[in-house]
């Protein structure tokens, strides 16, 4: 039996999940919703199913067994609370929202009905995770150092900050939460930012480089630099050292060094969109790797980040 599936936001990350879940037997797309109706209508041509403007049209007139929510961060209002409210299993691409109010209101009735849910961390499925998450069971770890150093996306709303959340919060988002599927639970954080180097880009107020420390609750420390200021020289991953050894990740390569030996291992993984099909099919989502409520921690700490770069001052995390 088919897992009915719809879209709501078809731009551009949307497009992969669409060319990844049309190939599966066992999926059927069945609308797409976009507040751009050529867009919408667009994915109807490719797909089949029903286009809409309006979320909530949809949801009363389709039958759909999940959800896929692919919008900027600022455009996140009742669509995951409305699918959860009514049963629907949803995948939201990261990040998912820019406030924590309506993130904790939205988890709470995932929880509340029981609904599947995973949120598009996709570093968590890489083969390069995954052989860093087993070596580093059980070893002792000193710090990491993070990077997501590059330049500026060009869609339009990614260059101010009360539309994406900023830099830290929209991309390199993906390397704090793989620090904390790695490492665990964040107590503190302090950063610093800097601007002005961005002068020439209209319409543009977000960082142009932020530097953010993380005191985990086991001890470890760790700094992520993010910047969007370079065409040259960018540098985009994770890395962990230990007292006689380092695990560096990148997209795609694990490479783990140890005296006298150096490993690399390239590609593998799983694809996320399969992992969250085949657990809305069964019922059963142990192998989702980020659901909802855990990118509600990711959130937290970008956020706290982001406030503590504005204030000039650390920031503590609750724990739970």
């Amino acid at each position: 039996m088919s897992v009915r599936i719809g879209f709501v936001g078809v731009g551009g990350i949307a497009k992969s999940h669409l060319a990844r879940l049309s190939g599966m037997e066992d999926v059927e797309l069945v609308a797409f919703c976009d507040i751009d109706e050529e867009r919408a209508k667009w994915a109807v041509s490719q797909y089949g199913g029903r286009a809409y403007t309006d979320h909530r049209r949809m949801y009363d007139e389709e039958e759909m067994d999940a959800v896929f929510i692919c919008l900027p961060p600022f455009a996140h209002t009742d669509q995951e609370l409305l699918a959860a409210e009514r049963g629907t299993a949803i995948f939201v691409e990261k990040p998912i929202g820019l406030s924590l109010e309506r993130a904790r209101e939205v988890a709470s009735a995932i929880k509340e009905k029981g609904v599947i849910s995973s949120v598009g961390y996709h570093w968590r499925y890489m083969g390069a995770t995954e052989g860093a998450k087993e070596f580093l069971k059980g070893r002792d770890v000193g710090f990491a150092l993070g990077y997501w150093i590059g330049g500026m996306p060009g869609v339009w709303w990614w260059r101010r900050k009360e539309k994406s959340g900023g830099q830290v919060v929209e991309q390199t988002t993906h390397i704090f939460d793989l620090a904390r599927y790695l490492l665990g639970e964040v107590a503190e954080v302090r950063a610093i930012a800097r601007t002005g180097l961005m002068r020439d880009v209209p319409d543009y107020d977000v960082y142009d480089v932020t530097l953010v420390q993380l005191a985990f609750q086991s001890g470890t420390v760790a700094e992520i630099a993010s910047a969007c200021i370079t065409r040259a020289g960018g540098r985009v991953g994770l890395e962990v050292y230990g007292r006689d050894w380092a695990v560096k990740i990148s997209p795609d390569r694990l490479e783990i060094c140890e005296p006298g030996r150096t490993e690399i291992r390239e590609g593998g993984g799983l694809d996320e969109d399969r992992v969250f099909v085949q657990a809305v099919s069964s019922g059963d989502p142990s192998g989702i790797r980020s659901s909802y409520e855990d990118a509600l921690r990711t959130l937290e700490l970008t956020l706290a980040a982001e406030r503590s770069a504005a204030e000039g001052k650390p920031v503590k995390l609750k724990e739970g």
